[in-house]
């Protein structure tokens, strides 16, 4: 479907993704300190029904349970390949022709040589692996995100070129005014847009009015599509537990700021649901752009 997803973009239509994994794992049986991994290849059911889950919320962009599928992270039991391309054939035989599946690659934990031990390279090679599983499985597109290393960044557009033609979106997570290892929101556009991405944007860290001062940092040079998927806001410590204040329907009131900001694939990060996701669509269909 890589070919009707990019007629889609081109069209100018907007792309509603999913919400978090982590939170939905979380509540259906994760334990603290179990990897996501292993848990959704033990069980394949609890993967399959969160992805039935957001689409019947009105996702049309199912993001597999990848986010630390790279060599880099998976425990000895599990292979990349083999691990990314099951997660991946979940994922399409829940979205069928209904919608679309974004792979997910996560950051590698890892550093680029000389801010680290790992070559670029090894980078590479490590995210060709866990592609070539996204795309057997049949993604329609390479997701890229929560990354804050815009070397690793340019390692997993490389990888995504050797390996298929699939659209490759890149989301960076940034503190205040720059990524962790220091790069700014314009420095980010400017690198993927010279790469010749298809998405870009950011995820994670924080709530909508953090993500949108980013948005709002990008636009002056931006002429490729942004994508944006906030946390249902900043996260607080209530009783011992991280919760996330952002209900449904504050965190729809907040996200519908985004497109005419020219942002054209909306989703959410940390502590959204099916629920927020649907508020998300309706208050979208609501609204002419």
């Amino acid at each position: 479907m890589s070919n009707t997803l990019r007629t889609f973009m081109r069209k100018k239509r907007l792309l509603i993704f999913d919400g978090a994994m982590g939170t939905q794992l979380q509540a259906r049986g994760l334990k603290p300190g179990q990897s996501p991994e292993v848990f959704g290849d033990h069980f394949p059911e609890v993967i399959a029904k969160i992805h039935a889950d957001y689409l019947q919320a009105g996702a049309r962009i199912l993001t597999t349970n990848t986010f630390g599928g790279s060599g880099f992270k998976l425990p000895g039991s599990l292979d990349s390949l083999r691990f990314n391309r099951k997660m991946a054939q979940i994922a399409r035989g829940v979205a069928k022709d209904k919608a679309f599946v974004a792979g997910s690659v996560g950051p590698s934990g890892e550093l680029l040589a000389p801010l680290g031990k790992v070559g670029f390279k090894d980078m590479v090679d490590a995210f060709t692996q866990q592609i070539t599983g996204l795309v057997q499985g049949g993604a329609d597109l390479i997701l890229a995100e929560t990354q804050f290393d815009l070397g690793e960044l340019r390692a997993i557009v490389v990888a995504a070129r050797h390996v298929c033609d699939l659209p490759v979106a890149v989301s960076m997570t940034f503190e205040s005014s720059t990524s962790l290892t220091g790069t700014p929101p314009l420095i980010f556009l400017d690198s993927m847009q010279n790469m010749g991405v298809d998405l870009i944007g950011t995820n994670c860290s924080l709530g909508p009015e953090g993500l949108e001062q980013v948005i709002r940092a990008m636009r002056p040079r931006a002429s490729t599509p942004l994508i944006v998927q906030p946390n249902a806001g900043l996260p607080v410590l209530e009783d011992g537990c991280t919760v996330f204040p952002l209900g449904p329907r504050e965190f729809a009131e907040r996200m519908i700021r985004f497109p005419p900001l020219g942002v054209q694939a909306l989703g959410g990060c940390c502590g959204t649901g099916p629920e927020h996701i649907r508020a998300l669509t309706q208050a979208l269909n609501s609204i002419k752009f």
